[in-house]
């Protein structure tokens, strides 16, 4: 059977087109996720590229473009699945969310807990977004063996990839734990390969406690590895309304080089340039870092991509006036490299400075917590 999705359907050496149907507005007309599909031999692997799940951030958009041509179509072994607009609503409005959900449409996607057998009065039915994302990874369940979700993160931020913390069940028979833990394990794995293809410097999400509470595992990626036990990855992508042409650049070289890990490319890898590429020498994860303690104006003394050691002064802070504040100096409690620098100068207490990569020495496979699954 031909792979299909919504109006879309694969044919060997082509690009075809096509929308996945979303809702129907009040007054008349509809939403629907534009489909791009690439396919060489229908007999390879098949990939997933997403991108435009938040409004503003724009640069996936034009990475896809960049990837999808004839000539990855004559060399491509497999099928390239693409939605360039997983939230049309935002794209249109320049806004995170869609209006037709209030919340962040990137913790939608399924976690695996059970539905409830009857509908709680005071919940909120699910939205017709987050309807349309339980569709498609229904799509994806069928048909997909490893995904990315292109996405951007600070103005004047590196280009990254963030790698999920992978979980798994600890609530079962024994068996069913080991089984569990194996299959985690083996996607976690996979996911560590997946982003060294990719050649862009690697930050791990929060520390689990903090990635639940914030409900990245109903995240795009997440529920992928998770659930799907796919590899899946989210590539950060510098500024997100103004895209930078050296990035996307380099975005695409990257995502060809893991369809190249992924056999769907033929070749060595594609050398990864015009992008700050730091090297601490150990694995990192994400925190906002330093804190401001008063209200005061910042000058940054670092910029994105520099490394960063515990104790080096990283900025400088003023009174309006331009006078020295009591604190004067602010350093970093740690090693690592600078993600970004937070948008703006003009500070309220408790403010973090900067997006720092800092030294990570936690799993990145992790149990469930035992009531995770309780309805």
């Amino acid at each position: 059977m031909p792979i299909k999705l919504g109006t879309a359907t694969a044919k060997a050496g082509r690009i075809t087109y096509g929308e996945f149907a979303m809702l129907g507005h009040p007054v008349g007309g509809r939403d629907a996720l534009p489909v791009i599909i690439a396919q060489g031999d229908p007999k390879g692997p098949v990939f997933w590229v997403v991108a435009g799940i938040h409004g503003p951030e724009h640069a996936g958009i034009q990475v896809i473009h960049q990837l999808l041509t004839r000539e990855l179509v004559r060399d491509l072994h497999g099928t390239l699945i693409a939605l360039p607009a997983l939230n049309p609503a935002g794209l249109r409005t320049m806004q995170r969310q869609a209006y037709y959900h209030d919340g962040d449409p990137n913790r939608l996607w399924p976690n695996g807990k059970p539905k409830p057998t009857q509908p709680d009065p005071d919940e909120d039915p699910p939205s017709s977004l987050e309807l349309t994302y339980a569709r498609l990874f229904e799509a994806m369940r069928a048909n997909c063996d490893g995904l990315v979700d292109l996405h951007n993160a600070w103005t004047g931020s590196v280009s990254f990839v963030f790698r999920d913390r992978v979980f798994y069940r600890n609530d079962g028979p024994a068996a069913a734990r080991k089984a569990e833990q194996a299959a985690a394990k083996r996607v976690d794995k996979l996911m560590a390969e997946m982003c060294a293809a990719y050649g862009h410097p690697i930050v791990q999400e929060m520390p689990p406690k903090k990635y639940l509470a914030r409900k990245l595992e109903r995240s795009t990626t997440a529920a992928a590895g998770n659930l799907l036990r796919i590899p899946a990855l989210t590539m950060e992508l510098g500024t997100g309304h103004m895209p930078d042409p050296a990035i996307v650049r380099a975005a695409a070289a990257g995502l060809r080089n893991i369809m190249r890990w992924a056999k769907l490319l033929p070749g060595a890898a594609e050398p990864i340039t015009g992008i700050p590429q730091p090297q601490p020498g150990f694995a990192c994860r994400r925190i906002g870092a330093p804190r401001t303690t008063a209200a005061c104006i910042v000058r940054h003394l670092l910029q994105p991509g520099d490394l960063v050691h515990k104790g080096q002064p990283v900025a400088e802070v003023r009174d309006i006036w331009g006078r020295p504040t009591a604190e004067k100096i602010i350093t970093s409690a740690y090693d690592g490299w600078v993600i970004a620098r937070s948008h703006g100068i003009v500070y309220y207490p408790g403010t973090d400075v900067y997006g720092l990569a800092v030294r990570d020495t936690l799993p990145t496979v992790q149990a469930f917590p035992k009531d995770y699954f309780k309805a």
